[in-house]
């Protein structure tokens, strides 16, 4: 049945991942609806992200503790967050709402609010909570999964590539940056990432201090370390394998900035996670190591990626609940290496004869 809808609101509260993931949905979703209220809730610190986005009008923080260890916790607790959050659906009076997160909580929710079109996916037994249940498959990207929310009701999909939105003042500091770390303009620099939200989808330090010491050792390459201040000592543990001089910046860049600090870079070399899918929406060349996700539906979206990845029996499995990470300690230097060089050869006049 056509949609009809002045009000919308999209939820997806969670990860930064999924939120930059969103985006070729929320484009298309605008271009459907251009006089339409579009809202999106989302867990603060993964809302940050997106800011200045032009594809909606408000985004409502959704504040309530996950297995990320990014995620705040509110004061009202799990059973008064709901209640709240409930609340407010209802005040809005939205007329449809898309529940792209799949759990059964958020379904409820907005059926408890009585949005009177409720789109989302039919999983975790929650069909008679949506008035229109969208089949999610496990065999396509979630940017994919995203978009059959609008094609389930007709609404035409145009582009689905990622964008994400920065400042002249952000692009202006990353800029700054690099030029008070002594690098050139023609340097080559590699934006390293090895820090994950889960364990299981990390990859040992000692490994990427490897392929750094290739790189710098072929390429005089220069790199650089983004995340939260807490992150800082992995890098630093890194370094003593070197020293490599990366220019470390957890807990010194915003969010934000990082995504401009991405795409000032020439490459991304990392490990499945929110910084990996910012770095493939700021259109930077990213090489990323897959365990215990599938990368058909996490790698990075997008044309000029590469992704390493062993597929192991188990695979794919529960991050959070993996004992060993045995795929991840299966990817060898060599594995990843391969990788690299290739992408590092196809960046305009880095490449070697």
């Amino acid at each position: 049945m056509r949609l009809e809808a002045k009000k919308i609101l999209i939820m997806r509260y969670r990860f930064i991942g999924d939120t930059v993931l969103t985006v070729p949905f929320l484009r298309n979703l605008r271009a459907a609806f251009p006089d339409a209220r579009i809202d999106l809730m989302l867990e603060p610190f993964s809302g940050q992200v997106i800011e200045g986005c032009p594809y909606v009008d408000r985004i409502i923080p959704f504040e309530l503790k996950t297995i990320h260890k990014y995620s705040t916790r509110s004061d009202r607790g799990r059973l008064g967050a709901y209640v709240h959050y409930g609340s407010l659906i209802r005040r809005e009076r939205y007329d449809a709402v898309f529940v792209l997160k799949r759990s059964l909580s958020s379904a409820l929710l907005v059926w408890a609010a009585r949005v009177p079109r409720r789109i989302g996916f039919a999983t975790e037994g929650r069909q008679f909570l949506l008035t229109d249940p969208v089949v999610y498959r496990h065999d396509q990207h979630e940017v994919e999964n995203f978009l059959d929310c609008l094609r389930s009701l007709d609404i035409p999909v145009g582009s689905t590539d990622l964008e994400l939105w920065t400042t002249p003042e952000q692009d202006a500091k990353a800029r700054e940056l690099f030029t008070s770390a002594g690098w050139k303009q023609g340097d080559l620099k590699v934006v390293i990432h090895a820090a994950a939200s889960l364990p299981a989808k990390q990859w040992p330090l000692d490994r990427f201090a490897e392929i750094m010491r290739t790189l710098r050792d072929q390429y005089q390459a220069r790199f650089v370390y983004t995340g939260a201040k807490g992150d800082a000592p992995l890098y630093e543990s890194i370094e003593t394998f070197g020293p490599f001089d990366g220019l470390n910046l957890c807990g010194v860049t915003s969010l934000r900035e990082n995504i401009a600090v991405y795409r000032a870079s020439d490459l991304f070399f990392g490990v499945d996670s929110g910084p990996m899918h910012m770095a493939a929406a700021a259109g930077v060349p990213v090489v990323a190591l897959f365990g215990p996700t599938d990368e058909r539906k996490w790698g990075p979206w997008g044309q000029g990626h590469s992704v390493v990845t062993k597929r192991l029996s188990c695979h794919p499995c529960k991050p959070h609940k993996c004992s060993d990470h045995a795929c991840m300690d299966q990817i060898t230097v060599a594995d990843a290496l391969a990788a690299v060089l290739v992408k590092v050869k196809s960046i305009p006049r880095r490449g070697v004869a």
